[in-house]
């Protein structure tokens, strides 16, 4: 079977890369388009994932609007020549318009209720949309739930073991408390009007956080000089083993809140943004979101000075994952028994 997986972000890549070595074992042919943005490109590339780049991330609306017509249309040249037999994607925009035109099923991964202009422009020609069980809104009936969430398709266990000599060659000490701080671009369409860490407050906030805790910061926009002591200076591809050894995250990135959550790891997110699974991790008490800067400051405190934090979130997480599945496993069944079905698009 030849399957098409679109990337346009980094979260796509660690949604199915996982997927992709399955299908590549099983003799399937997997080819994957890609888009310039954040660390897309590079996560491939550390990955080993063979990829055509098909544009760069615009730089306003218009050019948004630019860079998907064009995208678009390199895609069906690509697909013309490949001749997938389905398309798949993490929110998949422009797999659904040239699966819709050339017939073919288009399987939709989504996390992320109120990405709604993306909605709007790709779920009409979508074969099947699959969404966390967690997942609050509801999008007709092309949608489909699944117990379980992104995060899961690679970090589930066995599909990844922390190593503490990646975090060690990085010079940082797992013999002592760290956490994760994470501050987002706010470019994605689904951050406006959402707010996190107000600029003016981050440096108080990290300086203070710092007297009871080693701060490493991941940032997707430049650092102020005045933070830039903080700076996590590591490949992406290695993040997670770092997050795995951390005694707290904290940031605007709900993607890290998450992975935080099913590695054991205590999370403090802080953004306006309510998604499903943040919410669904809150219950499970491994995820707080505090209203304001101030309180999520205290919360930060509370979890670092608890010495039972960690054993907590470990417990919780166990609790968790009794109740989900290998989100893996999922998607390459999904997949491959949608393209045998062969379904077009509606």
């Amino acid at each position: 079977m030849k399957i098409l997986i679109e990337m346009t972000h980094p979260a796509d890549v660690h949604l199915f890369r996982n997927a992709i070595s399955e299908f590549t074992k099983a003799g399937h042919t997997v080819a994957v388009t890609a888009r310039h943005k954040d660390v897309t490109v590079e996560l491939l590339k550390n990955y080993n994932i063979p990829f055509t780049t098909l544009s760069s991330r615009g730089k306003n609306i218009v050019a948004l609007a630019g860079e998907l017509l064009v995208r678009d249309l390199r895609l069906l040249k690509f697909c013309m020549n490949f001749k997938p037999d389905i398309l798949t994607g993490l929110g998949g925009v422009c797999a659904a318009h040239i699966g819709f035109l050339l017939r073919k099923p288009v399987v939709i991964w989504d996390d992320t209720e109120i990405a709604t202009l993306q909605n709007k422009i790709a779920y009409p020609f979508a074969t099947a949309i699959y969404c966390p069980d967690c997942y609050y809104k509801k999008l007709g009936k092309k949608q489909r739930f699944y117990p379980g969430f992104h995060q899961l398709a690679y970090l589930y266990p066995g599909r990844f073991t922390p190593d503490v000599d990646v975090v060690k060659n990085l010079r940082i000490k797992t013999d002592e408390k760290y956490c994760i701080v994470r501050f987002v671009s706010w470019q994605a369409h689904h951050d406006i009007g959402q707010r996190g860490v107000p600029l003016a407050d981050r440096f108080k906030f990290v300086e203070d956080l710092s007297k009871y805790v080693k701060v490493y910061i991941s940032s997707e926009s430049p650092l102020p000089p005045a933070l830039e002591k903080f700076k996590l200076s590591a490949s992406a591809h290695l993040m997670h083993h770092i997050l795995a050894f951390a005694s707290l995250y904290v940031g605007e990135g709900a993607t890290t809140a998450a992975e935080a959550a099913v590695l054991g790891v205590p999370a403090v997110y802080v953004n306006t943004l309510k998604l499903g699974y943040i919410n669904m991790l809150e219950r499970f008490g491994l995820v707080r979101q505090p209203a304001e800067t101030s309180q999520a400051l205290r919360d930060c405190i509370d979890l670092v000075t608890d010495k039972n934090a960690r054993e907590k979130a470990l417990s919780a997480r166990q609790k968790l994952l009794s109740g989900k599945i290998d989100v893996t496993d999922f998607i390459v069944k999904t997949i491959l028994d949608t393209g045998r079905n062969g379904r077009e698009a509606s």
